[in-house]
């Protein structure tokens, strides 16, 4: 809520504080390009007819298993059967595959958390 203020009202206050935010964010991020290409970022093509980029890989941390894995829920065993697969700006993995029937899948990466207790 808003501090130590724990109505109801308090509460939907913060709420529309933040869709309000939210709006406006959103309207400047659609009307000025370069703020849009500065806050958010690009996808990235992890495969290409089969061929790994292995220089997008190593940049965004996205190991061989992960990589498989995806590819696994997707339904596809090679990566030479892969024609595009894209890190999308979500973080979801997005594998186009086949040759005459395209097919698009999508698999949520999920993020490794590092512990900040350190011992647990």
């Amino acid at each position: 809520m808003v501090g130590n203020n724990t109505t109801l009202w308090g509460g939907l206050a913060a709420a529309t504080v933040l869709f309000v935010i939210n709006f406006i964010f959103k309207k400047v991020l659609y009307r000025y390009e370069g703020f849009s290409n500065l806050m958010q970022e690009k996808p990235e093509i992890l495969i290409h007819n089969g061929t790994l980029d292995f220089k997008n890989l190593s940049k965004l941390n996205i190991t061989s298993d992960e990589l498989k894995e995806a590819m696994r829920e997707h339904g596809v065993e090679f990566f030479k059967d892969v024609k595009l697969a894209m890190l999308e700006i979500d973080g979801n993995i997005s594998i186009i595959s086949g040759d005459t029937t395209l097919s698009q899948t999508h698999y949520k990466r999920k993020r490794k958390h590092k512990s900040l207790s350190g011992g647990n």
